[in-house]
C-alpha cells in the first residue's frame, strides 16, 4: 500500500516584456517581489533578480532584426524546495558553453553566463525553431515548510 503522497502546485508568475531594454527593470524587480512574497529569502530573490537582468538584456540584445516586436516571456515558478526561472527570446540561439570561466579583463562580453552559472545552481538553454528557452533553477535556501 501506497504511503501518504503529497502534491502542491508552485506559484507561478507569468509576464511579457517587450524587447527593449528599459522594460528589464520594472520585469526584474516584479520577479523579486514575486519571490519575496512567496517566502523566498532576501539574498536568493536578489539572486535571480541578477541572474534576470543578465539574461533579459542578452536577449534583447541579441534579438533577430525581423523578431524585435515579439516580448520576451518570463515565468517564474516558486516550488517548495526550488525557484525555476524560464525565460524565452526570439534570438537566433547560440550554443550555451558546457564550461563556463571568467572571460579575460579586455573582453567585452562573457561576463553575464559567467554571473548566471555563479548565482544558479542549474543553468540550461534550449533552442527552438520559434524561440529560445533559458531555465534557471536554484534550491531554495529554507525550503518552504509542508503541513503534515
Amino acid at each position: 500500500m501506497c504511503g501518504h503522497v503529497s502534491s502542491t502546485r508552485p506559484a507561478v508568475l507569468k509576464v511579457e516584456l517587450a524587447c527593449e531594454l528599459s522594460q528589464v527593470r520594472p520585469a526584474a524587480v516584479t520577479a523579486r517581489r514575486f519571490l519575496l512574497e512567496h517566502g523566498c529569502a532576501e539574498n536568493e530573490a536578489l539572486d535571480f533578480e541578477m541572474a534576470l537582468v543578465e539574461a533579459c538584456n542578452n536577449g534583447i540584445q541579441h534579438a533577430a532584426p525581423n523578431a524585435r516586436h515579439q516580448p520576451l516571456c518570463l515565468e517564474t515558478y516558486c516550488h517548495d524546495q526550488f525557484i525555476e526561472l524560464r525565460l524565452t527570446d526570439h534570438t537566433p540561439g547560440f550554443d550555451w558553453p558546457s564550461k563556463v570561466s571568467l572571460p579575460d579583463s579586455n573582453s567585452e562580453s562573457g561576463r553575464g553566463i559567467y554571473l548566471i552559472h555563479a548565482l544558479m545552481d542549474e543553468c540550461r538553454y534550449l533552442k527552438g525553431a520559434g524561440g529560445n528557452t533559458l531555465v534557471l533553477r536554484k534550491k531554495r535556501i529554507r525550503p518552504k515548510q509542508t503541513s503534515t
